[in-house]
């Protein structure tokens, strides 16, 4: 329906076909009573559900006769009758109008008033599928600010984007379009960005990977969804760190799958769990970089031991390589990838804490064989990425500001953490632990005394602070078969200036001091 223009203080609707119900048997004469009757019908529904408001003006006759393809004798001697049984007025000189009080205002608000309908709606139990009910099993543990409040883990330093260059890229990118980015017809991505992506993990992560084996997503999120599409039958086990990232079990379980919980500890993902499991793994994701939240890295001699597991199971590997490009202490860690000679890792990355969330772009590098499954997968769930933003990453990267860019914000973040670090052991070290951690946009801090720290979520979140209970990463924190839950805080730094982080720490401080 087109949407209403105002004129003066009366409404008056551009199109009125909506209200002119359609007529199977077209035998029937448009000046006849069939006709007259169907608009007096769809007139007088409209006016009983809400469509038509009190007061509002309908178009003249001959307008409305012209705009519907019928007589205007059919809409005069509609206009009569509704006009007679008090559902319209007429004004001289200025048309007619849905009448100030209708006749039948008690079927507006009795048992079959819309209000009424509407209510028996909401009420009315909704069927879902089983792969939304295994989805929304997972749900968000943790709270939401509208405006980023520290210490949220995942926000970068937004004010170190260089918008005012991201900008004049999106521009150029549109002055002299390519067919790529006018019509876009390869799932993967654009060619550009893909090679791009190629020479970086190559040559920063130890990635073995050429531009055809990379496919643009639009973040981790959606490159799992199409792995487990690809790759998973329902009743199949998917095996996730335990801790780990919440956002991935809902999307993994909507496949139908078994989502098995392997614990992390010192070293990593324990291999040996995944021995345990009722049936081998068909995937295993890891983030063996970085465990999140934890930020314990996958020893060597895990890496290649899961590699083995791997090829002697006929399963996949999902590396999630999470936060890869912050590392302070020592040089960057090869990634899985790197290690694999029998094509079973599927390499997952995304830019929304590199560059800014908004971007919404991420990446997965694929096994030669997987690439044909991959795109067409990807043809049936959304088309082609949108190109826009892919061309003006293309260039980003191309033009070397990726790398100027996390080279800067290495040091900046270096700097933050060292700063957070330096409050808790200072201010707060009979109350917090920093537990150990080489790199990332946060650090995790467990809880002296082993207080809730679900409750003590509660009481920062009520301070205006976005800290993370360290528990809530964990599969079930009330299993008693699975690791013993830390109970800490999971503080990110990265998003906030010195003075901030300081001012926001002293309120903490305060807060836990309160609550224990």
């Amino acid at each position: 329906m087109t949407e209403p223009i105002f004129t003066g203080v009366a409404m008056v609707r551009s199109d009125y076909s909506w209200i002119y119900p359609s007529q199977s048997d077209n035998s029937a004469d448009d000046g006849g009573t069939t006709a007259y009757r169907r608009l007096y019908h769809g007139i007088r529904s409209a006016i009983l559900d809400g469509r038509l408001h009190p007061g509002e003006r309908l178009p003249a006759s001959r307008d409305l006769a012209k705009s519907l393809g019928i007589s205007r004798n059919t809409v005069v001697t509609s206009f009569d009758l509704l006009t007679s049984e008090g559902y319209l007025e007429t004004r001289v000189g200025a048309g007619s109008f849905v009448a100030s009080t209708l006749p039948d205002r008690d079927m507006q608000t009795g048992d079959h008033g819309p209000d009424k309908k509407s209510q028996a709606a909401n009420d009315r139990p909704i069927r879902l599928s089983q792969s939304a009910t295994r989805m929304l099993t997972y749900q968000r543990r943790f709270p939401r600010f509208r405006i980023a409040r520290p210490f949220n883990p995942a926000t970068p330093d937004l004010d170190g984007f260089p918008f005012d260059l991201w900008a004049r890229l999106l521009r150029r990118s549109w002055r002299a379009p390519d067919i790529d980015l006018t019509i876009p017809d390869d799932p993967l991505g654009l060619p550009l960005l893909r090679s791009e992506i190629a020479k970086w993990l190559r040559q920063s992560r130890g990635v073995n990977c050429n531009a055809d084996q990379v496919m643009i997503v639009s973040g981790a999120q959606q490159a799992l969804d199409l792995a487990a599409r690809a790759l998973v039958d329902p009743g199949d086990i998917i095996a996730t760190e335990d801790p780990g990232y919440e956002g991935i079990r809902g999307v993994l379980a909507a496949s139908g799958a078994v989502v098995q919980p392997i614990t992390v500890d010192e070293d990593g993902l324990d291999i040996e769990g995944l021995a345990q499991t009722p049936s081998p793994a068909r995937i295993v994701v890891t983030t063996p970089s970085r465990n999140y939240p934890l930020g314990t890295t996958l020893s060597l001699a895990r890496r290649l031991a899961l590699l083995q597991w791997a090829q002697d199971n006929d399963a996949w590997i999902v590396e999630d390589d999470y936060d890869s490009e912050y590392r302070y202490d020592g040089p960057p860690l090869s990634s899985l990838q790197g290690l694999d000679t029998d094509n079973r890792v599927i390499y997952v990355g995304t830019f929304s804490r590199v560059l800014f969330p908004g971007i919404r772009l991420g990446y997965l590098v694929l096994p030669p064989a997987l690439v044909p499954a991959f795109r067409g997968i990807r043809g049936f769930a959304d088309g082609v990425p949108a190109p826009t933003t892919q061309a003006a990453l293309g260039a980003f990267f191309a033009e070397g500001h990726f790398g100027s860019h996390v080279r800067k914000m290495r040091l900046r973040y270096g700097e933050r953490r060292s700063h957070l670090k330096n409050l808790i052991t200072a201010d707060a070290s009979d109350i917090l632990s920093v537990m150990p951690s080489d790199g990332g946009l946060h650090l995790c801090a467990r809880l002296i005394g082993d207080q809730d720290d679900i409750k003590m979520q509660e009481a920062l979140v009520k301070a205006d602070l976005d800290c993370r209970a360290l528990s809530s990463y964990f599969h079930d924190p009330r299993s008693k078969s699975g690791p013993e839950p830390v109970r800490g805080l999971v503080l990110g730094f990265a998003g906030w200036k010195k003075d901030v982080l300081s001012e926001s720490f002293s309120e903490l401080v305060r807060t836990i001091r309160r609550k224990s």
